[in-house]
């Protein structure tokens, strides 16, 4: 007589284990090909990010070399401009020296103006790179300034009477005299200081 299990022979109930296990493996099969499939369009989706974020990065860095660029490029036009403008603002000083060297009623010019238009320009740029010149060339600029009044007040005056201009021109060529002393130190500490290409 054979063994019974649930109303089922032993080779029926085998038959069914055979069958549910093999629906079991088919079931973890599954599983396991869905698990790894996710895992790739994880990994995938990581690898996109990660690509992503090297782009970034390189982005980044070439944004950071291009601006490294600019202020390289600005710091260089900056040196030379107030290079320049020191130069050109010492000799300009030392001409209306020249010109008020003499002991005669100086020829003075329709409208007075001792440093180049740019000075202030360069005194600005200057103060981004040293304070000092920038302070000596402000200075410089003020003694100037007095100089451009005491000339405007010795052209308003009487040739033909001495004592009335000379003191005026004796204050004009004090007032310049510190002005250049003044674009000297400033010349100086640039040139010491700043690394510039050439120095005049």
């Amino acid at each position: 007589m054979e063994e019974k299990v649930f109303g089922l022979s032993v080779n029926q109930v085998m038959a069914y284990a055979a069958v549910a296990n093999v629906l079991l493996v088919v079931v973890l099969t599954a599983i396991n090909v869905y698990y790894a499939w996710y895992s790739k369009r994880q990994a995938e989706a990581t690898r996109a990010q990660v690509d992503a974020s090297n782009r970034q990065a390189e982005i980044a860095e070439e944004s950071l070399s291009i601006l490294r660029n600019q202020i390289e490029l600005q710091r260089t036009e900056d040196l030379g401009t107030v290079s320049l403008q020191l130069k050109v603002a010492t000799h300009r000083v030392e001409d209306w020296l020249k010109r008020l060297a003499a002991d005669t009623y100086p020829q003075l010019p329709d409208e007075i103006k001792i440093l180049p238009e740019d000075f202030s320009i360069a005194t600005q740029r200057a103060n981004a790179i040293d304070q000092v010149v920038a302070q000596n060339m402000g200075a410089a600029s003020l003694y100037a300034g007095e100089a451009e009044t005491n000339l405007n007040i010795l052209r308003t005056q009487d040739p033909a009477q001495p004592q009335g201009w000379k003191e005026m021109q004796a204050k004009a060529t004090k007032n310049l005299n510190n002005a250049r002393y003044k674009l000297h130190l400033a010349r100086a500490r640039w040139e010491a200081e700043v690394d510039l290409p050439e120095k005049a």
